[in-house]
């Protein structure tokens, strides 16, 4: 009895660990409300969710990558839309941006934190102070026009790091080791 405490209790430190980060491909999962004047528009992969902030704005699936989103017509300012996993905690890790269209040069992020970060540039880039968000918004920083970027691919850890506190799950494999460790002495004496 006394071996299966201990091999539960280091069970128990090994399933603390975090699940693996995942890449949402932004082809796999499903569209609604695809250019809907009144809706905004909402894409689903893997949980997450990825929707226009304001009617009129809206992605265009497979234009100029995976993704192109654009500021509507009769919108002249800043297009924003949000990445969230449905008020659950992740890390935002990286997002692929393919290109920008229009004069566009740059987007802004600004997670649930505060924390916020302008990617410039193509190509995968990674994210810094995104960890532990329930959601990032995504502004393409514009002066008038119909301005947009093309991006595909968004990774995230749907399990922050923050949520396993490391220490905890060090001294719960540490207390497992050394109850088998005693467990194993006792019986090899007997």
């Amino acid at each position: 009895m006394k071996k299966l405490a201990c091999l539960a209790a280091l069970a128990f430190s090994f399933s603390a660990a975090q699940a693996a980060p995942l890449t949402l491909d932004l082809t796999s999962g499903a569209w609604a409300n695809l250019h809907n004047s009144a809706v905004s528009d909402t894409y689903t992969e893997s949980g997450f969710r990825l929707r226009t902030v304001r009617a009129g704005d809206h992605f265009d699936p497979g234009i100029n990558s995976d993704v192109y989103i654009h500021n509507g017509f009769q919108n002249k300012d800043d297009v924003s839309w949000v990445l969230d996993f449905f008020g659950a905690s992740f890390s935002l890790l990286d997002f692929n941006i393919a290109g920008y269209a229009d004069g566009a040069s740059s987007i802004t992020l600004t997670g649930s934190n505060g924390v916020v970060q302008t990617l410039s540039g193509l190509g995968n880039l990674a994210i810094s102070g995104m960890d532990s968000v329930t959601s990032v918004v995504f502004n393409i920083d514009q002066d008038g026009g119909t301005q947009g970027v093309a991006f595909s691919e968004i990774s995230v850890d749907p399990a922050p790091a923050q949520q396993v506190p490391v220490p905890g799950s060090l001294g719960l494999l540490g207390l497992g080791l050394a109850a088998l460790g005693i467990t194993r002495r006792r019986v090899s004496s007997k």
